[in-house]
Formats: structure tokens, C-alpha cells, sequence
């Protein structure tokens, strides 16, 4: 499953309308489709923005990421996978 099918389940689990999520992470709603359509690369801005309107840590996101079957992960997935655990570490105390 990737990052965006991921948000996508999510948010309809939570019964959130994108225009909810939109007001929810100040993400727009044409954003928050190509996000959840893997149509453009995430930010690790809008990964901690969405957690918070989705509920979920970033490590639950992250953890997505990690199980996704590396062969069909993107480039992009894989760096921001990266970024982020690097954060989580220097957040921690570890980096």
C-alpha cells in the first residue's frame, strides 16, 4: 500500500471529506487528491500536518513507508522515508 492509498484509507476510516482535511492540515483540497492519488511527492511538512489531522503519529506513516514493497516504492517515498527517520532520530536525541 503506498503513502497515499495509506492517507486515503485513513481518512475515509475517520469518515473526513477531503474539504475536512483540507481545513484540518491547511493543505488544499486539490493537494491533498494528488497526495492521496501518488500523483506528487510529500513534504515532510505536510507528512506532520497530515498525521495531526488524520490522528496518526509520524511513525505510523512512516512504518507505511517501510512495509511498502521496496521495488515499487518511488525514489521520492524513499528519501522522505529516510528525512524523516533522520528528524525522528535528531528529535530523539539519536541523531
Amino acid at each position: 500500500m503506498s503513502v497515499g492509498e495509506f492517507m486515503r484509507k485513513r481518512r475515509e476510516e475517520l469518515g473526513i471529506s477531503l474539504r475536512q482535511l483540507s481545513k484540518l492540515t491547511d493543505l488544499s483540497e486539490n493537494r491533498l487528491f494528488r497526495i492521496e492519488h501518488d500523483r506528487t511527492n510529500l513534504y515532510a511538512f505536510e507528512v506532520n500536518r497530515l498525521s495531526q489531522g488524520l490522528y496518526l503519529s509520524v511513525s505510523d506513516i512512516m512504518v507505511t513507508v517501510e512495509k511498502y514493497d521496496t521495488e515499487t516504492v518511488s525514489y521520492a517515498d524513499r528519501m522522505l522515508y529516510q528525512r524523516l527517520k533522520e528528524r525522528m532520530g535528531d528529535l530523539d536525541g539519536k541523531g
